[in-house]
């Protein structure tokens, strides 16, 4: 399944870097792109959050009804009246945090194939001469960071060394060897097949250049991260002053940025980057949906649709109850 998708990311990704020809601006679109097909779920949370802020008054009334109740007893009616009112406002929890996180599960799997095997996936090299170069690859696992996983970033930086060693294979995949030559797998200096090492904060005196440039991978996807985390912090509580639970939602927003950092020492650099991009991208969209979409406008149109919804029903009402009398 995954090998499937890698392929279909291999694919797209490999059109867009044959005609750009450059790894970073294909990697901005690639990203890009893949934030425009996750829009419409981000527009429908945006609209449920505004729904959200509306229910809290009715979610208020509900708690406020069954306070005098036994704890049991009281749990268990808020939980019933809350799941009917629920599903009369068609609000999903899923829609309203969780779906575009999940839109974006397949998008990551699909980028972790073609950043850790871009031989494979992206250039399309056969895998006869992978393995050949990886065979001869004695110094192989020390561009990569000493993890076996992504073993072909190295292949890439050490091409020349390692094709000298196997003459009649290169000889035979010549024009092949000349696509890895010319792949720049680097971003302003950064090698994307490379792993930031948490190491390297310890021995920084000592380390490479290459080392402590991939530090900024990391950092950067920290500061972005949290830079929409709070942006959404501050939009939430200016469109809900009396929130609850600002604790556990102080607690939320410090939690995506350290996963981030976190996982950023985990994955290839190239994982890191479209991380970046997606959470800079996020935040100009944040801005604008806020806008589009603020709450308080959010919140007119829903009082509108219930105003209409109801007047509706009462109509059709009225109507039977008439039919039923002439009847």
């Amino acid at each position: 399944m995954l090998s499937f998708l890698y392929e279909i990311f291999g694919f797209l990704f490999r059109i867009l870097y044959d005609f750009i020809g450059n790894y970073g601006l294909a990697l901005l679109i690639f990203t890009l792109f893949f934030r425009i097909l996750i829009l419409p779920s981000s527009i429908k949370q945006q609209k449920s959050s505004a729904k959200t802020v509306r229910m809290q008054p009715k979610i208020r009334r509900i708690q406020e009804k069954y306070k005098d109740y036994a704890p049991n007893e009281r749990n268990q009616k808020i939980q019933q009246e809350t799941n009917e009112l629920y599903q009369r406002e068609g609000y999903s929890a899923m829609t309203a945090g969780c779906l575009p996180l999940v839109f974006q599960l397949p998008i990551l799997y699909g980028l972790y194939g073609i950043v850790r095997e871009p031989l494979k996936y992206v250039l399309k090299i056969p895998n006869e001469l992978i393995n050949a170069l990886t065979a001869v690859a004695s110094n192989a696992m020390t561009v990569s960071g000493g993890n076996k996983a992504y073993v072909e970033a190295s292949l890439i930086a050490n091409i020349d060394q390692l094709a000298y060693k196997i003459p009649e294979t290169a000889a035979k995949y010549a024009a092949d060897i000349d696509k890895i030559r010319n792949f720049d797998f680097k971003v302003f200096g950064i090698d994307l097949g490379g792993i930031p090492q948490f190491d390297t904060f310890k021995s920084f005196g000592t380390a490479s250049t290459e080392a402590k440039i991939l530090l900024l991978i990391p950092i950067l996807c920290f500061a972005s991260s949290m830079l929409t985390s709070v942006l959404t912090q501050v939009r939430q509580k200016k469109s809900n002053p009396n929130m609850e639970n600002a604790q556990m939602m102080g607690c939320m927003m410090l939690m995506m940025p350290l996963m981030s950092l976190w996982f950023s020492f985990q994955f290839p650099a190239g994982m890191g980057m479209y991380w970046i991009l997606s959470n800079l991208i996020a935040f100009v969209q944040t801005l604008i949906l806020g806008h589009i979409y603020s709450p308080r406008k959010t919140i007119a149109r829903l009082m509108v649709d219930e105003t209409i919804e109801k007047r509706s029903y009462e109509k059709a009402r009225k109507k039977a109850l008439e039919n039923a009398n002439e009847d």
